[in-house]
């Protein structure tokens, strides 16, 4: 049996990303599992090759206490030094990190980018390409505490999964009244859902609230989560642009995915949602809507498969 060390940082998405990719690879290979969560502190601020170098020198200091693993699964910048710390007492070790490690590239064993991201990383033969967030079937079956007996009467839900402004994306206001105007003209037959996200701005969350149809739902994350049970039981999906997450989430489920495009955001997110328009995944929400089949989008079965070969 196989030991694998799962190493994270304190977000909730990097241990998500790390889970559904060892759903996998537990299918073929037999592993045991410990998870290891880098609490974030002030030595984090550094650069990762600083912390690298201050984690090599604590260790001499300290008796090893090194986790002893065959495989490391790592997500998120400050667990990428811990990672290859791990990996030098343990030389044998291969280590798999998702996303840019940001230091010392070529002594992980596997590299795991995302497609909108994987141009300055196409010369390095240690990186695998990857469309989207790793999902699994797991994760989406994730169970919810609450009931939400107000929406399981209706057999044609559409949830508008709402992000927000960050690094990569910034909404203005005409965007979200027209978002909205076009969703209050989706046929009655449909139960209309907003879900926001931990990003969604305080304006976006007034404006949806006072503008959208009064028969349409509204939930805010922080009072009532309904996110896995619409992933779970919506017919369609109104996703922003500016999440890759979200996106990729309803798109595991095969159903049909439309995208409300947003004008302040970065190529790199235009370039993902428009290669899934091209592979006919998704398409940009204009008001109108309609089902269509796709092959569903499974990066974490495909991924594990590779490293299944290495392991």
């Amino acid at each position: 049996m196989k030991k694998v060390l799962i190493i994270t940082d304190e977000k909730k998405s990097s241990y998500n990303q790390c889970d559904s990719l060892l759903s996998y690879l537990k299918k073929k290979v037999k592993l045991e599992t410990e998870y290891l969560r880098i609490e974030r502190e002030l030595i984090h601020n550094l650069p990762n090759l600083a912390i690298y170098i201050y984690l090599f020198v604590g260790s001499f200091f300290k008796k090893n206490k090194n986790k002893r693993a065959d495989v490391i699964i790592s997500c998120g910048r400050i667990s990428a030094p811990y990672s290859l710390i791990y990996k030098k007492f343990n030389k044998e070790c291969k280590v798999f990190h998702i996303l840019d490690p940001y230091f010392l590239r070529n002594r992980f064993d596997k590299i795991l980018i995302p497609s909108h991201d994987f141009q300055k990383f196409s010369n390095s033969s240690n990186v695998l390409e990857f469309l989207g967030t790793f999902v699994s079937k797991r994760k989406l079956l994730n169970k919810d505490p609450n009931n939400y007996e107000e929406l399981k009467s209706s057999k044609n839900i559409i949830a508008c999964l709402v992000g927000g402004d960050g690094k990569s994306s910034k909404f203005i206001i005409p965007e979200i009244n027209n978002l909205v105007d076009k969703v209050n003209l989706i046929n009655s037959k449909y139960l209309v859902v907003y879900c926001f996200s931990r990003r969604t701005s305080v304006i976006t969350k007034k404006i949806i609230s006072k503008r959208k149809k009064i028969d349409h739902f509204c939930y805010d994350y922080q009072d009532k989560d309904p996110y896995w049970f619409l992933i779970n039981n919506s017919t369609h999906f109104i996703v922003t642009q500016d999440s890759v997450s979200m996106i990729s989430d309803a798109a595991f489920t095969g159903r049909p995915v439309y995208v409300a495009k947003i004008k302040n955001i970065k190529k790199k997110l235009k370039k993902f949602t428009d290669n899934l328009e091209k592979k006919g995944v998704i398409k940009y929400f204009d008001g109108e809507i309609f089902s269509w089949k796709y092959e569903k989008i499974n990066e974490s079965k495909r991924i594990a498969k590779v490293l299944e070969k290495i392991i």
